[in-house]
């Protein structure tokens, strides 16, 4: 299948909440020197060994002020000292993602360690229901404190805090004369907060988001390869969103709300819940 207008969307919009909540928002931990822990990973290719540090998910987006972002790690037991991530800069990968280092070879006995920043919420697109997310699920917190008993964390599992964003609904009705509509496109995030900053502080800074523009950014312009590995070795948010500026989508509404300390003590996880509600319009000829 071809890509389609809904694909755009997606890609776009995950890509801007991203930058905007750790622009604005500031909302992002460095930390350096982490140790990175060797891990077995059976759906990896055999040519990499993973080394995963104790959080996830890493910042990649060069465009965010003061953020580390993770370009190599330090090998403390060879005398080489440094790989470099990224296609044709080494013979390493950097899964952001997951939070870890994959090193090409066999050794599972290096001391590696990392400086990174890692994001104060991780992002995930998902299908279920808010009340599947928030009822039905449980989830591992992964603390932005450190602690003395730290080991790496699981890769391909959710954590949080997180902030787990879906499409619900969608309409084009007509706009203007020549065929020009306007596509609504209605998008959930839920919010799952370790404590009641995270919360008010997310919600705040999304519920002042009326009136952004957003970038519509091709699914071939993805920054992420298969290892969620730049694929070029470096992403900046801004410089890819200005090539495509001109074709752009709004946030025409932000509606933000909490789960109540009441509703709260019924659910298996003991988490702070929110919600951002998003109506993104673009006025667009979609018949041409």
């Amino acid at each position: 299948m071809i890509e389609q207008y809904h694909h755009k969307v997606t890609n776009s919009f995950l890509l801007w909440f991203d930058n905007y909540l750790l622009t604005k928002g500031q909302a992002y931990t460095n930390f350096s020197g982490v140790n990175c822990y060797h891990n077995n990973d059976e759906r990896l290719d055999p040519t990499y060994q993973s080394y995963g540090s104790p959080y996830k998910q890493w910042v990649s987006d060069s465009s965010i002020p003061g953020a580390t972002i993770a370009n190599g790690v330090t090998i403390g037991n060879t005398p080489s000292g440094e790989y470099q991530s990224g296609v044709g800069r080494g013979s390493m990968k950097i899964d952001f993602d997951n939070g870890r280092a994959l090193i090409e070879g066999s050794n599972e006995n290096l001391d590696i360690t990392c400086d990174f920043a890692v994001k104060d919420f991780n992002i995930y697109f998902t299908n279920d229901t808010e009340e599947d997310l928030i009822v039905e699920n449980k989830y591992e917190i992964n603390s932005r404190i450190p602690r003395p008993d730290e080991s790496y964390i699981t890769p391909y599992d959710q954590v949080i805090p997180a902030a787990f964003i879906s499409t619900s609904t969608s309409q084009n009705k007509d706009f203007a004369f020549g065929g020009m509509e306007e596509t609504t496109i209605n998008i959930t995030v839920s919010v799952m907060s370790e404590n009641s900053y995270q919360l008010d502080g997310i919600l705040s800074i999304f519920s002042d988001s009326k009136n952004e523009s957003i970038a519509l950014i091709p699914m071939a312009d993805h920054p992420y390869d298969e290892f969620n590995d730049l694929k070029s070795g470096y992403y900046n948010y801004k410089e890819l969103a200005q090539q495509f500026k001109p074709c752009a989508l709004y946030v025409n509404n932000a509606n933000t709300s909490k789960l109540t300390d009441r509703a709260r003590k019924s659910l298996i996880n003991e988490v702070f819940v929110g919600f951002i509600d998003f109506e993104i319009q673009q006025h667009r000829f979609r018949h041409q």
